[in-house]
């Protein structure tokens, strides 16, 4: 299926991914593809949106954060909790290997997000289905980021939908003007 995804889709999806990550979110959702049809000035998917005011500040804004511990940081509560006395464990490191050693160590501790790339939602997945379908549908061989957009629209999706009531517009009429848009580009 990627073999018929134009380079802006292809950018859509790279802009939902790098988001996603910088986001620390394991999952590439309908809601990083949203993004990333804002992101683009494509015409076919950025320009509608942009025209009913949907920008990726907007949808970036209720995209969920996972706030993960920083590195080097330790949570003496949650050691506490469990029964270990980091104070403890640091003294006696530090009788052992000498003062800071603790601080010194490097921190093996690898946040997922920088080891592998996030996975598609069976949401996301399917929404890449719907688009290709929609592409059938108009007889067009490549997939342009509207027919990104236009499957997100087709999933009946929660965090689209809320988007775009914020926003003051509808599936429909932003459909339209999607359309319309991939019309005008053929």
């Amino acid at each position: 299926m990627f073999e018929r995804f134009t380079e802006p889709s292809r950018a859509v999806l790279v802009e939902a991914e790098d988001l996603a990550v910088e986001l620390g979110s394991p999952y590439l959702s309908a809601g990083h593809i949203l993004y990333g049809c804002a992101a683009g000035r494509e015409e076919t998917a950025g320009k509608p949106l942009h025209d009913c005011g949907i920008t990726t500040t907007s949808i970036r804004r209720q995209l969920p954060r996972t706030e993960e511990q920083p590195a080097g940081q330790v949570d003496h509560e949650a050691l506490s909790a469990i029964g270990i006395d980091y104070e403890g464990v640091r003294a006696a490191a530090e009788e052992t290997f000498g003062p800071g050693a603790l601080e010194a160590a490097p921190d093996r501790r690898v946040p997922m997000t920088r080891t592998r790339k996030p996975r598609f939602t069976p949401e996301a997945k399917r929404s890449l289905e719907l688009a290709l379908r929609t592409a059938k549908e108009l007889h067009q061989g490549r997939i342009v980021p509207g027919h990104l957009l236009l499957g997100l629209f087709r999933l009946d999706n929660e965090f689209v939908s809320s988007i775009l009531e914020e926003a003051g517009t509808t599936v429909a009429a932003l459909s339209a003007a999607v359309l319309s848009q991939l019309t005008a580009a053929a």
